[in-house]
Protein backbone atom coordinates (compact mmCIF):
# COMPACT_ATOMS: atom_id res chain seq x y z
CA UNK A 1 0.00 0.00 0.00
CA UNK A 2 1.40 3.43 -0.95
CA UNK A 3 1.97 6.29 1.46
CA UNK A 4 -0.73 8.23 -0.38
CA UNK A 5 -3.21 5.39 0.23
CA UNK A 6 -2.26 5.29 3.90
CA UNK A 7 -2.89 9.00 4.20
CA UNK A 8 -6.22 8.65 2.42
CA UNK A 9 -7.34 5.85 4.76
CA UNK A 10 -6.38 7.89 7.80
CA UNK A 11 -8.40 10.83 6.53
CA UNK A 12 -11.42 8.73 5.62
CA UNK A 13 -11.44 6.54 8.74
CA UNK A 14 -10.25 8.09 12.01
CA UNK A 15 -7.43 6.20 13.72
CA UNK A 16 -9.69 5.51 16.72
CA UNK A 17 -12.03 3.52 14.49
CA UNK A 18 -9.34 1.64 12.60
CA UNK A 19 -7.41 0.68 15.73
CA UNK A 20 -9.55 1.37 18.83
CA UNK A 21 -7.36 2.19 21.80
CA UNK A 22 -9.90 1.14 24.39
CA UNK A 23 -13.08 -0.86 24.72
CA UNK A 24 -16.48 0.76 25.31
CA UNK A 25 -16.86 2.38 28.70
CA UNK A 26 -19.77 4.81 28.48
CA UNK A 27 -23.45 4.01 28.16
CA UNK A 28 -23.44 5.54 24.69
CA UNK A 29 -20.50 3.38 23.61
CA UNK A 30 -22.16 0.23 24.89
CA UNK A 31 -25.41 1.13 23.14
CA UNK A 32 -23.48 1.55 19.90
CA UNK A 33 -21.91 -1.89 20.32
CA UNK A 34 -25.32 -3.43 20.97
CA UNK A 35 -26.72 -1.80 17.81
CA UNK A 36 -23.94 -3.25 15.66
CA UNK A 37 -24.31 -6.69 17.20
CA UNK A 38 -28.05 -6.64 16.56
CA UNK A 39 -27.29 -6.33 12.84
CA UNK A 40 -24.78 -9.18 13.09
CA UNK A 41 -27.44 -11.26 14.84
CA UNK A 42 -29.87 -10.70 11.97
CA UNK A 43 -27.21 -11.70 9.44
CA UNK A 44 -26.26 -14.91 11.27
CA UNK A 45 -29.85 -15.96 11.75
CA UNK A 46 -30.76 -15.39 8.11
CA UNK A 47 -27.67 -17.27 7.01
CA UNK A 48 -28.41 -20.36 9.11
CA UNK A 49 -32.20 -20.21 9.55
CA UNK A 50 -34.03 -22.30 10.79
CA UNK A 51 -31.28 -23.93 12.85
CA UNK A 52 -29.72 -20.80 14.35
CA UNK A 53 -30.73 -18.55 17.25
CA UNK A 54 -28.76 -15.46 18.24
CA UNK A 55 -29.32 -13.77 21.62
CA UNK A 56 -27.86 -10.54 23.01
CA UNK A 57 -27.84 -9.99 26.77
CA UNK A 58 -27.43 -6.74 28.69
CA UNK A 59 -26.13 -7.47 32.20
CA UNK A 60 -27.59 -4.21 33.56
CA UNK A 61 -30.72 -6.22 34.44
CA UNK A 62 -30.28 -9.99 34.77
CA UNK A 63 -34.02 -10.53 35.18
CA UNK A 64 -34.73 -8.96 31.77
CA UNK A 65 -31.33 -9.25 30.12
CA UNK A 66 -32.42 -10.33 26.62
CA UNK A 67 -32.43 -7.15 24.52
CA UNK A 68 -32.29 -8.81 21.09
CA UNK A 69 -33.24 -12.24 19.79
CA UNK A 70 -33.16 -13.65 16.28
CA UNK A 71 -34.58 -17.13 15.74
CA UNK A 72 -36.62 -19.27 18.11
CA UNK A 73 -34.87 -22.45 19.21
CA UNK A 74 -35.05 -22.11 22.99
CA UNK A 75 -38.54 -20.59 23.17
CA UNK A 76 -37.44 -17.37 24.85
CA UNK A 77 -38.46 -13.79 24.09
CA UNK A 78 -37.02 -10.29 24.34
CA UNK A 79 -37.11 -9.17 27.96
CA UNK A 80 -36.40 -12.69 29.21
CA UNK A 81 -33.98 -13.54 32.00
CA UNK A 82 -30.31 -14.45 31.88
CA UNK A 83 -29.48 -18.16 32.01
CA UNK A 84 -27.98 -19.81 35.07
CA UNK A 85 -24.67 -20.08 33.21
CA UNK A 86 -24.49 -16.32 32.59
CA UNK A 87 -25.48 -15.55 36.18
CA UNK A 88 -22.77 -17.81 37.55
CA UNK A 89 -20.03 -16.58 35.21
CA UNK A 90 -20.84 -12.90 35.82
CA UNK A 91 -21.07 -13.22 39.60
CA UNK A 92 -17.82 -15.15 39.87
CA UNK A 93 -15.97 -12.82 37.50
CA UNK A 94 -15.29 -15.71 35.12
CA UNK A 95 -15.89 -13.73 31.95
CA UNK A 96 -12.29 -13.36 30.80
CA UNK A 97 -12.65 -16.32 28.46
CA UNK A 98 -15.43 -16.82 25.95
CA UNK A 99 -17.18 -20.19 25.61
CA UNK A 100 -17.18 -22.04 22.31
CA UNK A 101 -19.04 -25.09 21.02
CA UNK A 102 -20.44 -26.37 24.30
CA UNK A 103 -23.23 -28.92 24.13
CA UNK A 104 -26.69 -28.44 25.67
CA UNK A 105 -29.99 -30.27 25.43
CA UNK A 106 -33.43 -28.93 24.60
CA UNK A 107 -36.93 -30.18 25.46
CA UNK A 108 -37.85 -33.34 23.57
CA UNK A 109 -34.29 -34.65 23.52
CA UNK A 110 -33.06 -32.15 20.92
CA UNK A 111 -29.38 -31.24 20.95
CA UNK A 112 -27.80 -27.84 20.52
CA UNK A 113 -24.28 -26.45 20.48
CA UNK A 114 -23.63 -22.91 21.61
CA UNK A 115 -21.08 -20.13 21.79
CA UNK A 116 -21.06 -17.28 24.31
CA UNK A 117 -18.92 -14.19 23.71
CA UNK A 118 -18.73 -11.84 26.70
CA UNK A 119 -18.80 -8.11 25.98
CA UNK A 120 -16.17 -6.51 28.20
CA UNK A 121 -15.65 -2.85 29.03
CA UNK A 122 -12.40 -0.97 29.49
CA UNK A 123 -12.25 -2.17 33.09
CA UNK A 124 -12.41 -5.79 31.92
CA UNK A 125 -15.84 -6.36 33.47
CA UNK A 126 -18.48 -7.96 31.29
CA UNK A 127 -21.52 -5.80 30.61
CA UNK A 128 -23.27 -8.18 28.24
CA UNK A 129 -23.01 -11.30 26.11
CA UNK A 130 -23.47 -12.26 22.47
CA UNK A 131 -24.72 -15.85 22.22
CA UNK A 132 -25.19 -18.10 19.20
CA UNK A 133 -27.19 -21.32 19.56
CA UNK A 134 -27.32 -23.94 16.82
CA UNK A 135 -29.81 -26.81 16.80
CA UNK A 136 -27.83 -29.84 15.63
CA UNK A 137 -30.61 -32.40 16.12
CA UNK A 138 -31.21 -32.74 12.39
CA UNK A 139 -27.53 -33.45 11.79
CA UNK A 140 -26.89 -36.02 14.52
CA UNK A 141 -28.26 -38.86 12.40
CA UNK A 142 -25.84 -37.81 9.68
CA UNK A 143 -22.84 -37.80 12.03
CA UNK A 144 -20.61 -39.80 9.70
CA UNK A 145 -21.06 -37.29 6.91
CA UNK A 146 -21.16 -34.16 9.06
CA UNK A 147 -18.95 -35.19 11.97
CA UNK A 148 -16.71 -32.15 11.77
CA UNK A 149 -19.72 -29.83 11.57
CA UNK A 150 -21.34 -31.06 14.81
CA UNK A 151 -18.07 -31.48 16.71
CA UNK A 152 -18.26 -29.91 20.18
CA UNK A 153 -15.70 -29.13 22.82
CA UNK A 154 -17.52 -30.62 25.78
CA UNK A 155 -16.79 -29.41 29.29
CA UNK A 156 -18.51 -31.14 32.16
CA UNK A 157 -18.97 -27.91 34.10
CA UNK A 158 -20.88 -26.08 31.37
CA UNK A 159 -24.59 -26.40 32.11
CA UNK A 160 -27.19 -23.92 30.94
CA UNK A 161 -30.96 -23.55 31.35
CA UNK A 162 -32.96 -21.59 28.80
CA UNK A 163 -36.06 -19.86 30.14
CA UNK A 164 -37.76 -16.47 30.11
CA UNK A 165 -38.96 -17.09 33.67
CA UNK A 166 -36.37 -16.11 36.31
CA UNK A 167 -38.11 -18.44 38.79
CA UNK A 168 -37.34 -21.39 36.50
CA UNK A 169 -33.71 -20.30 36.30
CA UNK A 170 -33.43 -20.08 40.09
CA UNK A 171 -35.21 -23.43 40.45
CA UNK A 172 -32.73 -24.99 38.02
CA UNK A 173 -29.78 -23.65 40.01
CA UNK A 174 -31.35 -24.92 43.24
CA UNK A 175 -31.90 -28.41 41.80
CA UNK A 176 -28.38 -28.51 40.38
CA UNK A 177 -26.87 -27.44 43.71
CA UNK A 178 -28.89 -29.95 45.73
CA UNK A 179 -27.72 -32.67 43.35
CA UNK A 180 -24.10 -31.57 43.75
CA UNK A 181 -24.48 -31.65 47.55
CA UNK A 182 -26.16 -35.05 47.42
CA UNK A 183 -28.93 -33.74 49.63
CA UNK A 184 -32.70 -33.94 49.83
CA UNK A 185 -34.23 -30.68 51.00
CA UNK A 186 -36.66 -32.13 53.58
CA UNK A 187 -33.78 -33.93 55.35
CA UNK A 188 -31.35 -31.01 55.51
CA UNK A 189 -30.41 -29.46 58.85
CA UNK A 190 -29.61 -25.80 59.45
CA UNK A 191 -25.88 -26.08 58.71
CA UNK A 192 -26.56 -27.88 55.43
CA UNK A 193 -29.07 -25.24 54.41
CA UNK A 194 -26.51 -22.50 55.13
CA UNK A 195 -24.07 -24.34 52.86
CA UNK A 196 -26.77 -24.59 50.19
CA UNK A 197 -27.45 -20.83 50.35
CA UNK A 198 -23.71 -20.14 50.20
CA UNK A 199 -23.29 -22.21 47.06
CA UNK A 200 -26.28 -20.51 45.44
CA UNK A 201 -24.69 -17.15 46.26
CA UNK A 202 -21.47 -18.30 44.57
CA UNK A 203 -23.49 -19.08 41.45
CA UNK A 204 -24.89 -15.55 41.32
CA UNK A 205 -28.45 -16.27 42.40
CA UNK A 206 -28.58 -13.24 44.68
CA UNK A 207 -27.79 -10.87 41.83
CA UNK A 208 -31.43 -11.40 40.91
CA UNK A 209 -33.58 -8.81 42.70
CA UNK A 210 -36.33 -11.31 43.45
CA UNK A 211 -33.96 -14.11 44.55
CA UNK A 212 -34.83 -14.00 48.27
CA UNK A 213 -38.64 -14.29 47.92
CA UNK A 214 -38.24 -16.90 45.17
CA UNK A 215 -35.90 -19.04 47.30
CA UNK A 216 -38.00 -18.52 50.41
CA UNK A 217 -40.99 -19.93 48.55
CA UNK A 218 -39.05 -22.83 47.00
CA UNK A 219 -37.28 -23.76 50.23
CA UNK A 220 -40.30 -23.30 52.49
CA UNK A 221 -38.47 -20.69 54.58
CA UNK A 222 -39.23 -17.14 55.60
CA UNK A 223 -37.42 -14.31 53.83
CA UNK A 224 -35.74 -13.39 57.11
CA UNK A 225 -34.38 -16.92 57.44
CA UNK A 226 -32.95 -16.82 53.92
CA UNK A 227 -31.22 -13.53 54.74
CA UNK A 228 -29.86 -15.01 57.98
CA UNK A 229 -28.52 -18.10 56.19
CA UNK A 230 -26.93 -15.90 53.52
CA UNK A 231 -25.24 -13.76 56.19
CA UNK A 232 -23.97 -16.87 57.99
CA UNK A 233 -22.68 -18.40 54.76
CA UNK A 234 -20.75 -15.25 53.88
CA UNK A 235 -19.41 -15.06 57.41
CA UNK A 236 -18.08 -18.63 57.22
CA UNK A 237 -16.38 -17.89 53.88
CA UNK A 238 -14.79 -14.69 55.23
CA UNK A 239 -13.55 -16.57 58.29
CA UNK A 240 -11.94 -19.27 56.17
Amino acid sequence: MTQRQNNLDSQTYPQSLLFPAELPSSVADKAAVFQVLKRVAVALHRLFDPFCEVVIHDFADFEHSIIALEGNITGRTIGGAATDLLLAKASQGETDEDLYNYLTSLPGGRLMKSCTVFLRGQDGKAYGAFCVNFDISAFVNMRKLLGSFVLTEEKGDVIETFSDDIEETVQSLLTETLYALGQSLPLMNREEKVELIGRLADKGVFQVKKAVPILADQLGLSRATVYNYLRDARGERDAS
